[in-house]
């Protein structure tokens, strides 16, 4: 299972994929991405995290 390292939690693959949806459609689109922002990092956090083999 994965674990968000920001809280500990233990979560399922359905758990991160619905929190990867949510952060996604928070997204406004700009035309470039930095890694400054905010929204774009979580979601690759969470991308990591479900890749991860615990």
């Amino acid at each position: 299972m994965p674990v968000w390292k920001y809280g500990n939690n233990n979560l399922t693959k359905e758990d991160a994929a619905r929190s990867l949806e949510a952060v996604k459609s928070a997204c406004f689109g700009c035309e470039t991405h930095g890694n400054d922002c905010p929204i774009s990092k979580t979601a690759s956090e969470i991308r990591s995290m479900m890749e991860t083999e615990v």
